[in-house]
């Protein structure tokens, strides 16, 4: 006769653990209600939108907001000025941090050391107190009003971020795997092109990522250096829709509901790379 397996028990899920999921649900929720109220706001008619007692769900959805800022707004011309620009600064962030960031990391002295203090002190500066010295020396260069002007500008904001966070991961490689390929006949280019590089794709993924998102966001610059409507990104493209006298904010929420979907996309594909990237970092 079989002998039938009693089936195994599960411990009970301690009080602390559902405690701890409670919290973290709470903090998430707060974190999330912001993008829900922009999404449903979006979905509302003007009216719901103006009411004075504000409805947590739309009574009746619509898309006329949607429709209006792809008709009347070109929505998608704003967002492809915005990954132009942040497309174009991650680029040229990467480019200058790589060899600011592999030798702080491998060349040890004093002087590094300052370096790096002054790279990390070079964030406190914030964007508007930087504006005006930039516009100045871009109109000398006649820069104003183009976007390689915006990108440059951004590039000054997101350089030091990159460098301390490639620092980091080149750090993370021992310098050992180096000496053995040159020890193969490499040269030392040659070693850090086909052997730390591709060792440090993970970090560049993170970075990447981050110095997207800041340069996608970012206001201050392109208001400032650029007044052509046509050049102009999502974030500017949003401002105009609060003035002081009137402000439209069912079309800005479905304008910044478009606006954000990309930054969406781009955190839920690469969580896991990001979240393991910064925590490695800081375990180092």
């Amino acid at each position: 006769m079989e002998k039938i397996l009693p089936t195994p028990q599960r411990d009970p899920i301690p009080l602390r653990q559902w405690l701890l999921l409670g919290l973290g649900l709470l903090i998430a929720s707060t974190y999330l209600f912001p993008v829900y109220w922009m999404v449903v706001s979006a979905l509302k008619t003007a009216g719901e939108v103006n009411a004075a007692t504000p409805t947590l769900f739309p009574h009746e959805p619509t898309l006329a907001a949607f429709r209006w800022i792809f008709e009347r707004e070109n929505v998608g011309r704003y967002l492809a000025n915005s990954f132009l620009i942040a497309g174009g600064a991650t680029t040229l962030t990467l480019l200058l941090a790589t060899g600011s960031a592999y030798a702080l990391s491998r060349v040890r002295s004093i002087w590094m050391d300052a370096v790096l203090v002054g790279v990390m002190l070079s964030q406190v500066l914030p964007p508007p107190l930087l504006v005006t010295p930039m516009f100045v020396i871009l109109r000398q260069l006649d820069l104003v009003n183009t976007y390689s002007a915006v990108i440059l500008a951004t590039t000054s904001k997101t350089l030091p971020f990159a460098v301390i966070m490639l620092r980091t991961t080149f750090a993370q490689i021992p310098i050992e795997i180096e000496e053995a390929a040159r020890v193969d006949g490499c040269s030392r280019l040659m070693a850090f092109l086909r052997v730390t590089l591709p060792l440090a794709r993970v970090g560049y993924i993170v970075v990447g990522s981050l110095v997207f998102l800041q340069a996608y966001g970012e206001f201050v610059y392109p208001v400032s250096l650029m007044n052509k409507q046509s050049m102009q990104p999502a974030t500017v493209g949003l401002y105009g829709f609060v003035g002081a006298d009137y402000s439209d904010w069912g079309n800005a929420m479905a304008f910044a509901t478009v606006m954000v979907l990309p930054v969406l996309i781009i955190f839920v594909a690469l969580q896991k790379r990001i979240v393991s990237g910064l925590t490695s970092g800081a375990l180092k």
